[in-house]
């Protein structure tokens, strides 16, 4: 045991991992000190081109703003038992960037396992363009797109607001909510360990499918067929006729579908 705790101890130096060692533990694992800076960029951007985030630790937000451009702001922060460390981390970190007229792709990279290290993104683009973004461990927000949406995330919610175009959003370990102004397409929602929220217009013409596992779904302001099933319970449904599809599923949690 005193050989594998050397060889610990020695690792944990050379790679310079924000650890405490005492009595055989690891603990007392301190990260008291905070060290930040700003990324910026302005693209240009082709009416209906994509722009797409892919931020490996922390936040994204997205809000809608003038046509023809594209401006990122990423917040850095590292976090580690001194501030010389913290200061590394930000070093051992890029930001990988590709963009055309019809493509903008930014992507956080970081090159070491030691200390801590949140990447908080703020993107303004057009509401035609479409948007993907893929995150860990934080919030996904988006608000007032009219393009395509696709957000996947891990261990933090998806937040769409004033949404009017269609939406194809996923997470793990999350919830995942949808606040419609319209219904013009296809919408996909869905959560392993998690909840779905849908808020559309009682007006809007679509056909529902909605499935739960473990889980209650609860339908207001809307009229629908009655749901199906115990333990997993299904609804499926024309609304006001029928239209796009609205595709909503959920593994260990609850589906709410709300009509304003």
């Amino acid at each position: 045991m005193p050989s594998v705790l050397a060889g610990v101890c020695a690792a944990s130096f050379l790679s310079g991992c924000d650890v405490t060692i005492k009595d055989g533990d690891i603990k007392n694992v301190s990260l008291d000190h905070k060290v930040s800076q700003e990324w910026s960029r302005h693209y240009p951007l082709a009416e209906g081109g994509r722009v797409e985030i892919v931020n490996g630790n922390g936040p994204i937000e997205v809000t809608a703003g003038p046509a023809g451009t594209v401006d990122i702001i990423a917040v850095l922060e590292g976090r580690a038992m001194t501030e010389a460390r913290a200061k590394e981390l930000l070093g051992e970190f890029k930001v990988e960037e590709s963009a055309t007229p019809d493509h903008v792709r930014v992507a956080t990279v970081r090159r070491n396992t030691g200390g801590r290290l949140d990447v908080s993104f703020k993107v303004i683009m057009p509401a035609d363009a479409r948007l993907e973004m893929t995150g860990n461990n934080n919030r996904l927000k988006a608000s007032g797109l009219r393009g395509h949406v696709k957000a996947m995330v891990v261990n933090g919610p998806v937040e769409l607001t004033d949404m009017h175009g269609t939406i194809d959003a996923a997470g793990v370990n999350a919830s995942v909510s949808a606040r419609m102004a319209e219904v013009t397409g296809p919408l996909r929602l869905e959560s392993t360990n998690g909840r779905i929220a849908l808020e559309i217009p009682r007006t809007a013409k679509a056909n529902l499918n909605a499935r739960s596992v473990n889980g209650n779904i609860t339908v207001t302001g809307l009229t629908i067929q009655e749901g199906t099933g115990r333990r997993i319970r299904t609804i499926e449904s024309q609304l006001n006729g029928g239209g796009p599809e609205i595709d909503l599923r959920v593994t260990n949690g609850r589906i709410s579908i709300d009509g304003k």
